[in-house]
């Protein structure tokens, strides 16, 4: 819902119409937004949804001639596509996507807290947010530190069925993405890294 309104409002304080895409994944906070538009009295074809995937609706709308401009969240390999998609009819593209953000923690920080908040804020959303601090760097004097408070952080997060009481982190969108996280997190092991807490999947 976040993403959606973040894109809507902007357009539609400008004047302009527009058509929202959702993902194909996860369209229902999308629907209810066009519902709520639509008791409010939105006029037809301001607020328009269509449905579908990304290389087939997505490709039509980024290379449709009567799109002004498109603003895409999601993976570098789709905003590629799009841009090259949007590029014959030289249409205006903003783009937010996928990537490894910092987290810098400084050396004079209430390291136990700055590091809790950052595991916290990586584990929001099933980790599935584009802006999750998910590269946190620390001072190589105060790695095992860094390390040991991340670990008992994510050692406190309960796991489980989202409806459950007190469950922090429940599932990701689908086992393609569960099992590129597995393929990524062996990969990580396989380069060096040491895993703090739950386990790799065989590949």
């Amino acid at each position: 819902m976040n993403q959606v309104v973040c894109k809507v409002a902007p357009a539609l304080a400008a004047g302009c119409s527009m058509i929202l895409k959702p993902s194909e994944l996860a369209p229902l906070s999308a629907y209810l937004f066009a519902q709520i538009l639509h008791d409010a009295g939105v006029p037809a074809g301001v607020f328009n949804l269509v449905n579908g995937d990304g290389p087939t609706v997505g490709a039509a709308i980024a290379s449709h001639p009567d799109v002004a401009m498109v603003s895409f969240t999601g993976s570098t390999r789709a905003g590629v596509a799009v841009a090259a998609a949007a590029a014959p009819s030289v249409k205006r593209i903003t783009q937010e996507l996928g990537g490894k953000s910092a987290n810098i923690i400084l050396d004079d920080a209430d390291f136990d807290n700055a590091v809790k908040e950052g595991v916290q804020a990586c584990f929001r959303n099933s980790g599935q947010s584009c802006n999750a601090p998910t590269r946190m760097l620390v001072p190589r004097s105060r790695m095992a530190e860094a390390a040991n408070a991340a670990k008992d952080a994510a050692n406190a997060t309960k796991v489980g069925d989202p409806p459950q009481k007190e469950t922090h982190l429940g599932p990701v969108v689908s086992k393609v993405q569960f099992e590129k996280i597995q393929r990524m997190v062996k990969q990580g092991i396989d380069e060096g890294a040491e895993l703090g807490r739950g386990r790799a999947r065989p590949s």
